[in-house]
């Protein structure tokens, strides 16, 4: 298989968000010596193992999770 077979397929979407929210972002970014872009996909990624890993221990049931 060729690099390019392996590379994962991105996608990207417009984010609108207050502009006091992309300041403090921005600061964290920067304090953690990374883009404002990697920023926030580690915030995300972080953000859905952490998640997952509650709902794969139990501490969420289906059921509770519609509900939200």
């Amino acid at each position: 298989m060729n690099a390019t077979a392996k590379s994962k397929t991105k996608k990207t979407f417009p984010l609108e968000i207050e502009e006091n929210l992309h300041k403090a972002l921005k600061h964290k970014a920067i304090e953690s010596d990374m883009s404002l872009h990697a920023y926030i996909l580690d915030a995300l990624v972080s953000r859905v193992n952490e998640e997952t890993a509650v709902y794969n221990a139990g501490g969420k049931t289906k059921e509770n999770r519609r509900e939200k």
